[in-house]
């Protein structure tokens, strides 16, 4: 899919994980260095969504133009798509699993938002690139899934093609041109990371200017705020950059500058990479910390280090 994707959920099948694998590696080997990434949650479910789109485009016998207008911000057709809920369902009543996913949705569209407010317009070119990509990586094992859902939603592939996947396709394109552009803001820092930065303006933005629109969505899914997935991490702040922090459980501080950050993270097993927002930054190496935050992925060939977004911090006494 994209650089801005996230390791697959929970309820995915191994078919499913095998796309994503092969769309994120893909695609970070072209930007980093053929470094690779495996997203947790959020994004990272919308490619199972795109790749559907996408195996049927490719087997369309039609024109590839881009034709499709601009869409719109909160079309909830791609919401029910995104939710795998079934089209025939009025009143569907989601699991926990499916409101977790509605969480990532937000996250999608506020991303798409935000780059909008900006002005981003991808070109032509950058979403022929993005199809191509997706193109590529469609594989035909999931024939039957696609199949099936062109029954429940009773389309034809042309009509999937123009309603579902040319749209993507431009939001994918224009969420990655915002990222490209926030990189002169947030330098030397990893993508995921950027994404994570990124990502505190993009809600903050789609919360202030979509509020009717997410509280009506709420309301009719049944799908209070504080539905993520929150996560903690207690540990020993070991090492701040210009624009991110690290966090490793059970660090001893007096480490700190006798040993490489290396050297403490691979003693202890285990490092995450924060984002440095401007409430944290009189965070002073040697904290002892608890951070929340609910999504974080793993650096392909270094699985003892990870980067994660960041909901709160709190300075604790240590060990407490």
């Amino acid at each position: 899919m994209s650089k801005v994707d996230v390791r697959v959920l929970k309820d995915l099948t191994e078919s499913k994980k095998r796309v994503m694998t092969n769309v994120v590696q893909h695609l970070e080997q072209r930007e980093m260095n053929k470094r690779s990434w495996r997203w947790q949650y959020s994004v990272m479910s919308i490619i199972v969504t795109v790749c559907i789109g996408i195996f049927l485009y490719s087997q369309f016998s039609g024109s590839q133009e881009q034709t499709a207008s601009i869409p719109t911000v909160f079309d909830e057709k791609f919401l029910k798509l995104f939710l795998e809920i079934d089209p025939q369902v009025k009143d569907p009543k989601l699991t926990s699993d499916e409101k977790l996913k509605f969480e990532s949705y937000l996250q999608w569209e506020s991303f798409y938002a935000y780059a909008r407010s900006k002005g981003i317009v991808p070109t032509q070119e950058q979403m022929d690139k993005e199809l191509e990509t997706l193109i590529e990586l469609s594989i035909n094992e999931n024939n039957v899934k696609f199949t099936e859902q062109l029954q429940k939603m009773s389309l034809t592939r042309e009509e999937y093609i123009e309603q579902f996947t040319k749209p993507m396709t431009y939001k994918l394109a224009t969420i990655n041109s915002l990222l490209d552009q926030e990189k002169d803001q947030y330098k030397d820092v990893e993508r995921m990371m950027l994404f994570f930065l990124v990502e505190k303006d993009a809600l903050n933005y789609f919360e202030v200017n979509y509020s009717q629109e997410i509280a009506y969505l709420r309301e009719k899914y049944d799908i209070p705020v504080g539905e993520k997935g929150i996560h903690s991490k207690r540990g020993t702040v070991v090492a701040i950059k210009e624009h991110e922090f690290l966090v490793v459980s059970h660090a001893d501080k007096s480490n700190i500058g006798k040993l490489s950050i290396d050297e403490i993270v691979e003693k202890h097993g285990n490092g995450m990479w924060f984002p440095l927002i401007d409430p944290l930054k009189t965070l002073s190496p040697g904290d002892y910390v608890e951070v929340k935050y609910n999504q974080d992925l793993n650096i392909e060939g270094k699985n003892i280090v990870r980067i994660a977004d960041i909901e709160s911090m709190e300075i604790l006494e240590e060990h407490q």
